[in-house]
Formats: structure tokens, C-alpha cells, sequence
């Protein structure tokens, strides 16, 4: 009898632990490794859908925008499904390092701190911050010009983390209002709740597309922060992968398209990919 428990004890561990590797990692099982994310044959992507025109929902609640159009087509040349995984962009890196998605394809932009804690790609499309006011307001041109007025931003952005250290360096009087997404700074700002927005130049220009009677790009291209897929650190093969599918892509005019579409203009070749962020 005690031979007969020590074997189906024996027999139960074994199962068990396997139950646990098949539910550890990224969720994917056994199929997926460190080495190749996608072997399992699906590319697990996060976005934050509240950032108009990169990633949001439409009017019948279906996930559209640059980023998820340009996912669907690196699936496509890679061979894989794309399954995507909305995110809060607070929260949007940690689940990655928890290995909850294979990659980040949301509008992340590129700068030093993000290169030390995480992989990213060549960039794919050019990027940097930019002020948006009002057209009934005076136009706001340099960040000194906001004291005094309150500035909206998304929590934990590039434009967030700027406007904090400019707020530091120059001692400008301005109240930074955070907002969880970009459509609540805009409508903050169109309800005169706020007095200008600080965001992503393809975010603005989305914007001022869509209301030009109201909103306006203001200030210059504050920084030069493009933006790329972002994946684990230390996923170099990955990295490389995506790397020469985007290239791919960009060569085959499939990014040029997509540009187009959301943007009415190719902001995805001769990028400038000297990185200049606010330190």
C-alpha cells in the first residue's frame, strides 16, 4: 500500500507541475520561449486604446488606428496571428516585463531611459511634443508662455515627464492637469477646463484634423522622440525579426499606406533618429 501511495503521489507532482509550466510566463504554454516569442504562431500585442490616432475604439467599438493597422501587417509578413491586449498606459511596461504580451505597439516612443529597461526597434514613424491651443485663445509658442494657464497631458507620456522637468528647469508658473487619455485632454480643452495640451505631433495633427475650426498646432517639435516597438529586454533575436520586417514594410510602400490613411501624410520614411528628449 505504501509503494502504491508513493506512486500515485509520485504521479500527481508530475502533473501537477506540469499544469504550472503550461500556466507560467506569458500565458501562451510551453509552445512560446525567450529566444522566439512567437513560436507558438501568435504575436500578443498591448495597446492603450485611448490614443487617438494610434490605437482606439471606433464608433462600434472595434480596435482601430495606425498602430493596430501596422500590428496586422507585421503578423502578416511574420506569418502569425495577432492577438491584442488593451492596456492602461500606466501599467502598459510592467505587463510586459510579466511576460502578459509578447510586445508593446503603441505609439512608445523612443528614448534613453526605455532603451536601458527595455528592447526597441529602429523606428517607424517620426515623433516629438508639441503645444496645441486653442484658436479663440492666444497662441501658445514655447512652454515659457504657459505660466500662469493650466496644460493637459497624458499620466506617465513623454509629453507628462517633459512638461514636469520644464515646469522644474524654468520655473514656469503652469498648473500640469494629468488626464488618463488623450480624449479626455481634448475635450478638457475644447470645454475650456484647460488652456492648451501638450502631446505626440500625429496625436496633435489627429486632433486639429478633426476640428480645425478649433484646435491649432502652436509651438515647434519640441523634441525628437520616434517612436518603435518596444519587447523585453535582452529578446535580441525578436528585436531583429521585428527590425527586418518593418523594414519590409517601409520598402514596400505597406507603412506609406498606412500613414496616409491616418495621418494624410508619410511620416514613416526619413526619419530622424537622433534622439532628443527633455532631460
Amino acid at each position: 500500500m505504501k509503494k502504491k501511495f508513493l506512486v500515485l503521489s509520485l504521479a500527481f507532482m508530475l502533473v501537477f507541475s506540469v499544469t504550472l509550466a503550461g500556466c507560467s510566463g506569458n500565458g501562451k504554454g510551453d509552445s512560446a520561449s525567450n529566444d522566439d516569442p512567437i513560436a507558438d504562431g501568435t504575436l500578443s500585442v498591448a495597446v492603450d486604446d485611448t490614443y487617438l490616432p494610434m490605437e482606439f475604439r471606433d464608433d462600434q467599438n472595434n480596435l482601430v488606428g495606425f498602430d493596430v493597422d501596422l500590428a496586422k501587417a507585421i503578423g502578416e509578413d511574420l506569418g502569425v496571428k495577432v492577438d491584442f491586449t488593451t492596456v492602461a498606459w500606466d501599467g502598459i511596461f510592467n505587463g510586459l516585463n510579466a511576460k502578459q504580451y509578447d510586445a508593446i505597439i503603441s505609439s512608445t516612443s523612443i528614448t534613453p531611459e526605455r532603451q536601458e529597461g527595455f528592447n526597441q526597434t529602429n523606428p517607424y514613424v517620426s515623433n516629438g511634443i508639441v503645444i496645441v491651443s486653442r484658436k479663440d485663445a492666444t497662441p501658445v509658442k514655447t512652454f515659457e508662455e504657459l505660466a500662469g494657464k493650466t496644460v493637459g497631458v497624458q499620466l506617465d507620456t513623454t509629453a507628462d515627464n517633459g512638461a514636469q522637468k520644464l515646469k522644474e528647469q524654468t520655473g514656469t508658473n503652469v498648473e500640469i492637469k494629468q488626464y488618463d487619455g488623450m480624449l479626455d485632454a481634448f475635450a478638457a480643452l475644447e470645454g475650456k477646463q484647460i488652456n492648451n495640451v501638450m502631446t505626440d505631433v500625429g496625436v496633435a495633427m489627429y486632433y486639429v484634423a478633426q476640428k480645425p475650426e478649433l484646435f491649432e498646432v502652436t509651438s515647434e517639435v519640441l523634441t525628437n522622440e520616434p517612436i518603435a516597438v518596444t519587447v523585453r529586454k535582452g529578446e535580441d533575436a525578436f528585436t531583429e525579426k521585428l527590425n527586418e520586417t518593418l523594414k519590409k514594410l517601409q520598402e514596400n510602400g505597406t507603412m506609406t499606406e498606412i500613414s496616409m490613411k491616418w495621418f494624410g501624410e508619410d511620416m514613416t520614411n526619413n526619419i530622424n533618429s537622433e534622439i532628443k528628449v527633455i532631460e
